[in-house]
């Protein structure tokens, strides 16, 4: 099975709490170190962990820094922004009326017919777009 990741779920990795379906999260990692799932994102992922990581109040900056490097250590296939995945996500926001970052992740599903994962079912609308899984669903 293939995943596209949201950033939302990537994160839960680094929670010192028990979130809402961290769990899932985990375990989808652990699938991923099995080689049972490969994992993608886009390139936006990694600033987006890297900014949620630099303010998360209960992570010193050695351990920000030592998260982002286990994040590049797992080697999940990073997908390069083109100009044909930009226009669709623009196109995407203004359908769906969200940000263009939040329909990079959409573009990039929707183009590599993987479905997306994600934590945040208010950012990407998953009743209008049939390649989303909830992370609670999976």
């Amino acid at each position: 099975m293939e995943y596209i990741l949201d950033s939302s779920v990537i994160i839960k990795w680094y929670s010192h709490y028990d979130e809402d379906w961290r769990q899932n999260a985990l375990s989808l990692l652990g699938l991923y170190k099995e080689g049972d799932v490969s994992l993608y994102a886009p390139e936006l992922a990694v600033y987006e962990i890297s900014n949620a990581l630099r303010y998360n109040k209960n992570l010193s900056s050695s351990e920000a820094r030592e998260s982002l490097e286990y994040f590049f250590a797992l080697d999940i296939t990073l997908v390069s922004m083109t100009e044909h995945l930009l226009k669709a996500a623009l196109d995407i926001a203004y359908r769906d009326n969200i940000t263009v970052y939040d329909a990079v992740f959409i573009s990039v599903s929707d183009f590599m017919k993987i479905p997306l994962v994600t934590a945040n079912p208010g950012h990407q609308f998953p009743e209008k777009h049939r390649n989303i899984i909830l992370l609670k669903d999976l």
